[in-house]
This record gives structure tokens, C-alpha cells and sequence, in this order.
């Protein structure tokens, strides 16, 4: 069932969605009316086509894809889906229908207790209906795994740009640990001004070198002072309780 939703000048203008196909940008918003209150919905790419697109010549499997690889929307369970961001951008009638689908795993990011309260200042109109005016709707708690992440990297810079990295990765149960893990072994050998900003760690997958690094290090015997390694070009030395620095032209 189709519902009415709102839509904010800004999406226009979204890094997110900017690089999305015109039509893939249409999808999108197609899908905020498809989602129910939690911005869950039954992920059927034909039934979208059909309901949406009758008399276009698209491919809604490819438009689909695009959402989903870009973490603009998230898949779980038996053919269903999330929008992550939904009730970041939405004002939901309260009066609209609870949600009848499954949630995603608890720590997955929606929680089906939560409502948006700060998002309308609600006033009478001369037909009786209520209509949203006024603040902005607070953000959602944070997606699952991130809060870990941020922690871990140590590095508090641009949070927000990392948020959003990190919903297009939408990083699952098993990839959050390594992606935590990888974080905490750059904050622990790497001093903060030497790290990345966590929102380009996270963009250009970064934990993948320090899995691949750890990879070549016996866990035996480790590494040995004045051990020199090499990441994305970046020559580092090894030394006792400082972890891997930056190495000198002298130790090169």
C-alpha cells in the first residue's frame, strides 16, 4: 500500500543521491511511499516496476542495485528491506498504521520503539487535518556497528560524512567485528595525526590493508624493532610500545 510521504529540497543536492540514474532517484523516492512507518518494505523489484514504472522502458533490477550498493537501501530476511535513513527525513503521521513486517536484527539500527517526537510541530488546519511545520527531525541513533567503530579508530573528525560512508558499506554481522578490530589496531600503532579521517578509512576500505598486514605478521614471533612495512605506498617502522610510525628517510 502506497503511502504519502515528504520529500526536502536538499535530497536534490545529496552526494548520496546525485549519482544515482534519474530514474534510479525516482526509485528511490517510489520507495519511501512503498515503506511503512519504520521504513520497512517487501523488496519485489517486478511489483515496483509495475506499481511505478508501468509505461517506462527501465530496468528495474539494475535501478534497484543501484540503492542497494550504495547502502541508500539495505536487504534482510526473506525478500525485505530497509531504508536506513527514513525516519532521519520523514514525519510520520501517527495515526499511520503500525508496522506489520519483521524488524531487522535489533542492533541493526531500527528500533521499532522509536518515534519521531521533535519531528512536527503539529497545527490545525481550516479542514481539520494536521500537518507537519516547523524543526527538523532529530537523527537516528547511530547504524549498527558504528558507535564501535568510532570508538575504536579514536579519530573524532567528521562524523557525520563517516555515518554516511559507513551506510553504504552497511556492514553485516561478520564484517563489523573485522572493520572494529582493524580500526583498533591503526588507533593503537598509528599516533592520531597520522591516521586517516575516519570518513576516507572507511570510504576507501582501509581495514582490508591492516587484515592483509596482520596477515604476513606471525603471531608467534611478531613484529621486531626496526621492522619496515609498506601500505598504500606509505613506508612505516616498527618500534616497541609506539607500535608502526612513519619511517624516517634514515631508515629507508
Amino acid at each position: 500500500m502506497a503511502r504519502i510521504r515528504t520529500i526536502k529540497p536538499e535530497f536534490f543536492t545529496s552526494e548520496d543521491v546525485v549519482e544515482l540514474s534519474a530514474m534510479a532517484r525516482l526509485l528511490y523516492i517510489a520507495l519511501w511511499c512503498e515503506a511503512d512507518k519504520e521504513g520497512r518494505l517487501c523488496w519485489k523489484p517486478k511489483t515496483f516496476k509495475m506499481r511505478y514504472f508501468p509505461a517506462d522502458d527501465c530496468d528495474i533490477d539494475a535501478m534497484c542495485d543501484a540503492l542497494v550498493t550504495r547502502g541508500l537501501v539495505c536487504l534482510y530476511g526473506e525478500n525485505l528491506a530497509y531504508i536506513p535513513t527514513f525516519k532521519d527525513h520523514q514525519h510520520i503521521n501517527p495515526r499511520e498504521k503500525e508496522s506489520a513486517l519483521p524488524s531487522p536484527l535489533p542492533q541493526k539500527g531500527i528500533d521499532a520503539s522509536a518515534r519521531v517526537t521533535d519531528a512536527t510541530v503539529t497545527v490545525e488546519t481550516r479542514a481539520g487535518r494536521k500537518e507537519g511545520k516547523g524543526r527538523e527531525s532529530t537523527p537516528a541513533n547511530p547504524p549498527y556497528g558504528f558507535s564501535e567503530f568510532w570508538d575504536a579508530y579514536g579519530k573524532k573528525k567528521g562524523k557525520e560524512a563517516t555515518v554516511r560512508e559507513w551506510r553504504k558499506i552497511c556492514p553485516d554481522d561478520e564484517l563489523v567485528p573485522v572493520i572494529v578490530a582493524a580500526a583498533a589496531a591503526v588507533c593503537a600503532s598509528t599516533e592520531e595525526r597520522y591516521r586517516k579521517d575516519p570518513e576516507r578509512w572507511i570510504k576507501g576500505k582501509h581495514w582490508t590493508d591492516e587484515v592483509a598486514a596482520t596477515a604476513t605478521v606471525s603471531p608467534i614471533n611478531g613484529p621486531k624493532k626496526g621492522d619496515i612495512r609498506i601500505i598504500n605506498g606509505v613506508r612505516e617502522q616498527f618500534w616497541p610500545g609506539l607500535g608502526y610510525c612513519l619511517a624516517t628517510e634514515e631508515s629507508a
